[in-house]
C-alpha cells in the first residue's frame, strides 16, 4: 500500500495543493495522514478528485481563529468523501487548544450524508463536532455494517440513545472510544458490554460512568485496553473488575477520586486475571493513592512494564524503594518497569535519587520527574540517573508516558 503521511508540520492550501494532489499515472495512493492549518470543503474535493483510490484517511486541523464561512467543512465535503469507494477508515478531527472552534457547520444532517456516502467504513474517527448528536452518531453505527472502531471525541449532545440499539446494528465493534462525552452514562456501556467483541473501551472523562456498569464490563472476554479516566467509580466497582476474567493490559483509573489504596487491593489481589495481565497502569491525579498501592501493586502484579502516579501526593520515598525492589527480586529480570511518570509527586525527596539510580531499575526507558524536588538540579540528576545508562530519557516538561502526547517542542533530558 502506498501511504503519503506528514505530521509535525503543517501544511497551507497552497502546499498541498501543489504537494499531494498531482500524482503521475502509475501511482497509487492509498493511504494519507496530515496535520494541516485547515480542513475544508475545497480540501476534501481536491483529495477525493485526485486520490479515488484512497482506503485510508487520517486529518487533523488546529486552525488559529475562527474559519470563514465559506471556507470551511460542511456537508459538501463530507458527501464528497463518496467518491472514494474504497475507503474503510476515516479520522476528522479539530484540534484547538484553549479555543472554541470546531467544525460549527456539521449537524446531523452532515453526518446522515456521510454515512450514506461511506457505507463500508470500517474506522471512524470524529473529534470537534459539537452540533452533532444522537441521530447523527448512531447513523454511522448503523450504516456501517463492518464498523470495527469507533471514536468520538468532545461530542457534548452524544448520550445513551445512540448506543439504543448497538447490539443490532455494530456487533463487529472491536474499538469504542468516547473521550469527554458529558452526557454517556453507565447505561450505554451496559449495552455496549453486549458486544461480545469488544478489544478497547475508552470512556476518558466521561463523568457519569458509575459502578453499575463494571459488571458488565467484566463480562468482555476480549476487553484488553479500559480508560476510566474521571469517572464516578469506587472501591466498590474494583471489586468487580478484580474478581472477572476480562484480560486487561491497560487500565486507567486516573482522577478517580473515589477509589483508594483499598480499591487498589480489590483490584489486584483477588481471583481475578488483571494482576497477570496488567501492563500499563495510570493512578495519576488519584488523592485516595499512597504507598499502600504502590506496595500492593509490587506484590501482585506479574507483567507491568508502565506506570504513572503522577501528582499523587501522598506518594514517598518507599515507593520508589518498593517498586525497585520489586524489579530486584524478580527472578530473571522478568519484572522490568519500562516507562515510570512520577510528575508532580510533591512527597518524594532528593532520598528517592538512591533508588532511582543503578542497578535499579535497569530496563527503565522513559522517565518523567517534572515539578518534584529534582527539577531544579536537572544536571546532577541526569548524571546522576542516566549515568551508564543512554537509553534512558528524563522527562521535566510534564509529558505522558513516553513523551508521546504532542509535546514535539522540548527536548528531553539525556546524559
Amino acid at each position: 500500500m502506498n501511504r503519503f503521511k506528514v505530521t509535525g508540520t503543517y501544511l497551507s492550501q497552497p502546499d498541498y495543493n501543489s504537494a499531494l494532489l498531482s500524482p503521475s499515472p502509475s501511482f497509487t495512493l492509498q493511504s494519507l495522514s496530515l496535520v494541516l492549518d485547515l480542513i475544508s470543503d475545497r480540501l476534501i474535493i481536491a483529495i477525493t478528485g485526485s486520490l479515488p483510490q484512497l482506503v485510508k484517511l487520517d486529518l487533523e486541523d488546529r486552525p488559529e481563529k475562527e474559519p470563514f464561512p465559506d471556507n470551511d467543512l460542511t456537508y459538501t465535503g463530507l458527501q464528497a468523501l463518496g467518491f472514494c469507494q474504497q475507503l474503510t477508515s476515516l479520522s476528522l478531527v479539530r484540534t484547538c487548544y484553549n479555543r472554541k472552534i470546531s467544525f460549527k457547520r456539521i449537524n446531523d444532517m452532515g453526518i446522515f450524508l456521510l454515512s450514506e456516502a461511506c457505507k463500508g467504513l470500517e474506522s471512524v474517527r470524529l473529534g470537534g463536532f459539537p452540533k452533532v448528536s444522537d441521530a447523527g452518531f448512531a447513523s454511522l453505527l448503523h450504516s456501517c455494517r463492518n464498523l470495527k472502531k469507533f471514536e468520538v471525541r468532545g461530542a457534548f449532545l452524544l448520550s445513551d440513545l445512540a448506543f439504543h440499539d448497538v447490539t443490532g446494528s455494530s456487533c463487529s465493534l472491536q474499538e469504542v472510544r468516547l473521550s469527554t462525552c458529558p452526557l454517556i452514562t453507565s447505561e450505554a456501556v451496559k449495552k455496549l458490554g453486549l458486544c461480545g467483541n469488544l478489544e478497547v473501551l475508552d470512556l476518558g472523562s466521561c463523568k457519569s460512568i458509575s459502578d453499575s456498569c463494571l459488571n458488565s464490563v467484566s463480562a468482555l472476554r476480549k476487553l484488553t485496553s479500559l480508560n476510566l479516566a474521571g469517572a464516578d467509580v469506587t472501591d466498590s466497582g474494583m471489586l468487580a473488575l478484580g474478581k472477572s476474567d476480562v484480560p486487561i493490559t491497560q487500565l486507567s483509573l486516573r482522577g478517580c477520586r473515589r477509589v483508594s489504596d483499598r480499591g487498589i487491593s480489590y483490584l489486584l489481589n483477588n481471583e481475578g486475571t488483571i494482576s497477570k495481565t496488567l501492563s500499563t497502569l495510570d493512578l495519576g491525579h488519584m488523592p485516595g493513592i499512597s504507598d499502600r498501592a504502590i506496595h500492593t501493586i509490587t506484590h501482585c502484579c506479574k507483567a507491568l512494564t508502565e506506570l504513572s502516579i503522577r501528582s499523587c501526593f501522598h506518594v514517598t520515598d518507599s515507593s520508589i524503594e518498593s517498586l525497585a525492589t520489586w524489579e530486584r527480586q524478580a527472578e530473571g529480570g522478568s519484572k522490568q518497569l519500562r516507562k515510570l511518570n512520577v510528575h508532580n509527586c510533591v512527597s518524594l525527596t532528593t532520598g528517592a535519587l538512591r533508588w532511582l539510580s543503578k542497578p535499579s531499575f535497569a530496563g527503565l526507558h522513559w522517565l518523567g520527574m517534572g515539578q518534584t524536588r529534582f527539577a531544579g538540579r536537572k544536571e546532577t540528576v541526569t548524571a546522576m540517573i542516566c549515568g551508564q545508562r543512554p537509553w534512558l530519557t528524563l522527562c521535566f516538561d510534564g509529558c505522558e508516558l513516553g513523551c508521546s502526547d504532542g509535546w514535539e517542542f522540548h527536548t528531553p533530558q539525556r546524559h
